[in-house]
């Protein structure tokens, strides 16, 4: 027996080493697996394990579109590094950025079939696999996006694309080298590319080179001394990129704008000139761009600059931003003609430049073009008077940024007629007190988003409203920095406390007058009278029934005996009086000889409605009433109902109820509750067959004695 069970044991125990490394495996998954978070971002199915030290891919059994895999330690990239994952044919963006790859095969990322967007940045790929790389890449029928950003062991040059042949690549990023002079014709197998991004890479001439498709150049935050010529030898139809739309060359050294090196970019549309040294902007420098819309010119520090009187002139331009620590007296020749030839202009952002030196009649001059607006920033423009001078010169604002001033009043004229702002930012200002007419209630209701933090309010009285409102108001993200950046500054014994616990008594803001203590003792009294006035409004058919009950009783104008003028009084809704006249008139007066009483035939003109009711049922032998949902909604028709419902009761009135319509649940009073379970009805329908049934039913009930 114990020589049967020693091969047992030596097996297991040859397993046994096995086992343990498959747990420790199948362990090691699971740990890592609970760090990858799974979400569905933009309609896509997105998978995210980055900033897990990982060395290897875990098993993916799910359909993803993209799988986010930075900040990881994928040193060594094959086939193999994917095999973990099933439907690899699926995804539609790769991110293995940071993640210090330095060997890369060519034919790694083959399985990725359905590839769109790959991020490759911030590793340290060796030159050859790279440049292999990006030659099988091009194969890749979908692969529309690569960024290849700060891959240090690398070099941008001719070289490193030569093995690319015909692709669909559109977006190259290739930022963070050092390239003191770039040929573009290093992007020249790149025959479809839309977007390219060049920026940071220490270029301090750049040689560009023909390409009929790119749209957007990034190539900012280099050395430029000198805005790139776009013209093709000179020639203003012969362009290297004519489709150019966007253009930024912001944070370079360019000293001078030359408009001549601009002229052949009939389609640019955005235009970045920030963080340049830019001293002068000529006249017309914008006017042969046909279809500009925003041009952004941020000069950094106070180096000098001039705004030629035309040099804003366009008549495409949408969207202007100028930052400038100066007075607008040193920077604008002229204050009237700065802005005057910008029909379209519908968003301007101002930065830093003083207009505090300027006159009322200057103010006006330079901002009465702009009445087109509808965003306004001035940040930092030293604005310490009522901003009005300003705002109303433009009616259409939606959007108000004066942030950084000294603004200290308010008044009811500020935001006069903004029916379109939507957007406020008073941040920064030196208000105290604002005055309820100023931001009148309805105003700030209709805000999105309102921003009047770091002031230094006084929190009295005064304010009081505001602050109520303040603590009422619950739409989220409405109030920008509430409440910890709402703090009071006065009164001395409210400092440094904020807006949302400051209270006050009723009794502290609005001592009692006279008036007050009247409307006190009146009160009682008119909720009494109105509590009166409802109960009878609300029961006034019952009061009605009771009246004419009690008349009843006195033998108001009742008819003795059996000298009826009419077979039958017809009770109806004035809706409905179609179907009575057509229908029912018809066949009960012309066939068969009945005389009916209908109320907009027979009642007595001149008097009360309720009266001709009672009279001209009391002459009438029988009661037909014609039940809908519109008889059981009016009044008229339930004191119809209640009276014939009592004159079947005392009189034995024999009462013909036809049901023209069902009686929906929200109209089914008692009244009819009542009726329905003690009166058999008639029902009307629309087949023809049906309704030979019914005129024989209701024949024969109206002609029996």
């Amino acid at each position: 027996m114990t020589m049967q069970i020693v091969p047992f044991l030596i097996l297991f125990w040859g397993l046994a080493p096995d086992m343990d490394c498959s747990q420790l495996q199948t362990e090691k998954e699971v740990s890592i697996w609970k760090h990858c978070k799974q979400k569905v971002d933009h309609g896509y199915n997105t998978l995210n394990c980055s900033h897990q030290n990982l060395t290897f891919i875990p098993r993916i059994t799910d359909k993803i579109d993209t799988l986010v895999f930075s900040f990881n330690h994928l040193t060594n990239i094959s086939q193999e590094t994917f095999v973990n994952i099933s439907y690899p044919f699926l995804i539609y963006a790769l991110y293995i950025d940071n993640n210090s790859i330095r060997n890369i095969s060519s034919n790694a990322l083959d399985v990725f079939s359905n590839l769109h967007l790959l991020y490759l940045s911030y590793n340290q790929i060796y030159y050859d696999n790279l440049k292999h790389l990006l030659g099988s890449l091009s194969e890749k029928k979908y692969l529309s996006h690569i960024e290849m950003t700060a891959i240090r062991t690398v070099i941008l040059n001719e070289d490193l694309f030569s093995l690319m042949r015909e692709n669909h690549i559109k977006t190259l990023m290739a930022s963070n080298y050092s390239t003191d002079i770039l040929d573009m014709k290093i992007f020249k197998n790149f025959n479809r590319l839309e977007v390219l991004d060049i920026t940071y890479n220490h270029i301090s001439e750049v040689i560009l080179s023909k390409n009929k498709y790119l749209r957007s150049l990034f190539i900012g935050r280099n050395n430029l001394r000198t805005l790139p010529d776009f013209r093709i030898n000179g020639n203003t139809s012969n362009c290297f990129f004519p489709q150019l739309e966007l253009l930024s060359v912001k944070d370079n050294d360019i000293q001078e704008i030359n408009s001549e090196h601009l002229k052949c970019l009939i389609h640019l549309r955005h235009l970045n000139l920030n963080g340049n040294i830019i001293t002068l902007l000529p006249n017309n420098f914008l006017s042969a761009l046909l279809n500009i819309e925003s041009v952004e010119i941020m000069i950094p520090g106070t180096r000098s600059l001039i705004v030629e009187p035309f040099a804003f002139n366009s008549s495409s331009l949408l969207s202007l931003t100028l930052q400038y620590r100066f007075s607008a007296l040193y920077v604008f020749q002229s204050l009237n003609q700065t802005f005057k030839l910008l029909p379209k202009l519908v968003k301007i952002k101002i930065d830093g430049i003083s207009i505090s030196r300027l006159s009322n009649k200057e103010i006006v001059g330079l901002f009465s073009p702009l009445h087109t607006l509808r965003q306004l920033q001035c940040f930092n423009c030293l604005i310490s008077w009522d901003p009005k001078i300003i705002l109303n010169l433009m009616k259409h604002l939606s959007r108000i940024d004066l942030r950084s001033n000294m603004i200290s009043k308010l008044s009811s004229e500020t935001f006069k007629d903004k029916k379109n702002l939507r957007y406020l930012n008073l941040r920064f200002n030196q208000l105290g007190h604002i005055d309820s007419t100023a931001l009148p209630i309805s105003l700030l209701n209709k805000l999105h988003h309102l921003d009047i933090s770091k002031n230094p309010f006084v929190c009295d009285c005064n304010l009081e409203w505001f602050i109520a409102w303040l603590q009422s108001t619950h739409k989220h993200g409405t109030i920008l920095r509430y409440p910890k950046e709402y703090i009071c500054h006065l009164p001395k014994e409210k400092t440094r406390k904020r807006l949302s616990d400051v209270s006050f008594t009723y009794r502290e803001c609005h001592p009692w007058n006279t008036w007050t203590w009247v409307a006190i003792i009146a009160s009682p009294c008119v909720i009494v009278i109105c509590i009166i006035i409802i109960v009878v409004y609300r029961n006034r058919w019952n009061i009605k029934h009771y009246i004419y009950l009690m008349r009843k009783r006195r033998n108001y104008q009742v008819i003795e005996g059996n000298d009826f003028v009419y077979d039958a009084f017809v009770g109806y809704e004035s809706e409905d009086s179609a179907w009575v006249r057509r229908r029912l008139l018809p066949v009960l007066e012309e066939e068969i000889g009945l005389k009916l009483c209908i109320h907009e035939r027979d009642f007595q003109p001149g008097v009360f409605i309720n009266d001709n009711i009672v009279t001209n049922m009391d002459k009438s032998r029988k009661v037909i009433l014609v039940l809908t949902n519109a008889f059981a909604r009016s009044g008229w028709c339930m004191f119809e109902l209640k009276i014939a419902h009592s004159k079947q009761i005392e009189d034995e009135t024999e009462l013909v109820v036809i049901l023209l319509e069902k009686i929906d649940g929200r109209n089914m009073n008692h009244s009819l509750k009542c009726l329905f379970d003690s009166t058999t009805y008639i029902e009307w329908t629309e087949d023809l067959v049906s309704q030979d049934l019914f005129w024989e039913q209701l024949k024969t009930v109206l002609v029996k004695k």
